[in-house]
């Protein structure tokens, strides 16, 4: 998975980052689901980590981003089976110093970039954990990508399927 922003938006993060301190990270809701046990799917799998939403908001010196991951995996059949899905979105709280005002383009960048950053180990723990739990092989997720983008359009995250064969850990 990756994180691409212009040097402009980089900039913008930083300037946000060198006035704040990381307060803590919490699961602020999740959701799992899978078929009912005996269900056939066809090898290989497909799996797909997505950011499906990135939500600043600051009271005085305290700068929440609450940051959501959708994970699902899928088979190879025509049309494809959904073999599970998870959803979990976490809060990410800092604590802005020296009286710093953020602008409206620096908090942008900085919970599409740092918060997401931040977030996405607890992240990769969480879908490695309750994919267990649902009785699926326990993928490893990519390391999260951080790459320079072109200065036109917005910052982007990109994610690509991944497959996972049965039974196997990856």
């Amino acid at each position: 998975m990756q994180i691409s922003q212009t040097a402009e938006q980089i900039q913008a993060l930083s300037a946000l980052q060198q006035h704040c301190e990381i307060k803590e990270i919490s699961l602020a809701s999740c959701t799992a689901s899978r078929p009912k046990a005996g269900a056939q799917f066809r090898a290989p799998y497909s799996a797909r980590p997505v950011l499906s939403n990135v939500s600043p908001s600051q009271r005085g010196d305290l700068l929440t981003v609450e940051v959501s991951f959708e994970y699902s995996a899928w088979d190879s059949s025509e049309p494809s089976e959904r073999l599970f899905i998870v959803n979990c979105s976490f809060e990410v709280s800092y604590q802005v110093t020296n009286d710093h005002a953020p602008t409206e383009e620096e908090l942008a960048s900085f919970a599409r970039g740092t918060a997401v950053f931040n977030c996405w180990p607890y992240a990769r723990e969480f879908l490695r954990d309750i994919t267990s739990r649902l009785g699926h092989p326990t993928p490893v997720l990519p390391l999260l990508r951080i790459v320079p983008k072109k200065a036109d359009g917005p910052p982007t995250i990109d994610a690509t399927a991944k497959e996972i064969e049965p039974g196997t850990q990856e």
